[in-house]
């Protein structure tokens, strides 16, 4: 399976992720905030983008990465 392609700040995003997986949409909100300074909505659309491009799973508000961080 081919990695698809990810931007800056989005590999920032899956860092934040990869260190408390699997996290609540709204702990990643708080992190992103504290570590990024990401306001909520931006989080969201991070992660909507990732799901949509296969690199994220979001089920009932939980979110895991399909990709490791090797």
């Amino acid at each position: 399976m081919e990695i698809p392609k990810i931007h800056e700040s989005e590999y920032r995003f899956c860092l934040i992720l990869w260190d408390k997986e699997p996290a609540t949409t709204v702990e990643l909100v708080k992190l992103c905030k504290e570590q990024l300074g990401w306001k909520r909505t931006t989080t969201y659309t991070v992660i909507k983008r990732l799901v949509e491009r296969g690199v994220l799973k979001n089920e009932n508000g939980t979110v895991t990465s399909l990709f490791s961080k090797e």
